[in-house]
């Protein structure tokens, strides 16, 4: 298992043991989960190697480790993972690690269709900053 794996599933064991410290973080949702979401992540790590899975938000599924979460994460930003800005305060992570991960999402949000992707310092920063969202 390479280091990037070792960290991610690190850091998914304790994520999954603060679920509730994610949900609080992402604030209050003003709006809701369109009835049609279905979105493709795609996590890819230093050595290149990259981890696919889906999100679908009503209900919550897909292949993903914690959709719900993610779900309501993406609902309290309108479906923008570039607004995501989740706090971890219990995780600290060293931004100069260098691990490059990128992260890339496709798909539709309601009828708001999604393109992103951006570079993290590492997998860390990736969970601490976009939550549940990319956790594949």
């Amino acid at each position: 298992m390479s280091k990037i794996h070792r960290l991610a599933a690190t850091a998914a064991v304790l994520a999954t043991a603060g679920v509730s410290a994610f949900a609080g973080s992402a604030g209050a949702s003003t709006t809701s989960t369109p009835d049609y979401v279905r979105l493709h992540i795609q996590v890819t790590g230093a050595d290149g190697h990259s981890t696919y899975g889906s999100l679908r938000c009503d209900p919550p599924a897909g292949r993903h480790n914690r959709p719900a979460e993610a779900c309501a994460e993406l609902a309290a930003v309108d479906g923008n993972p570039a607004a995501l800005n989740v706090s971890v305060p219990w995780i600290r992570c060293n931004p100069q690690a260098q691990e490059p991960t990128t992260v890339r999402m496709t798909g539709y949000w309601g009828s708001t269709v999604v393109d992103y992707r951006r570079t993290f310092a590492n997998p860390c920063m990736v969970m601490t900053t976009t939550g549940s969202v990319f956790s594949i």
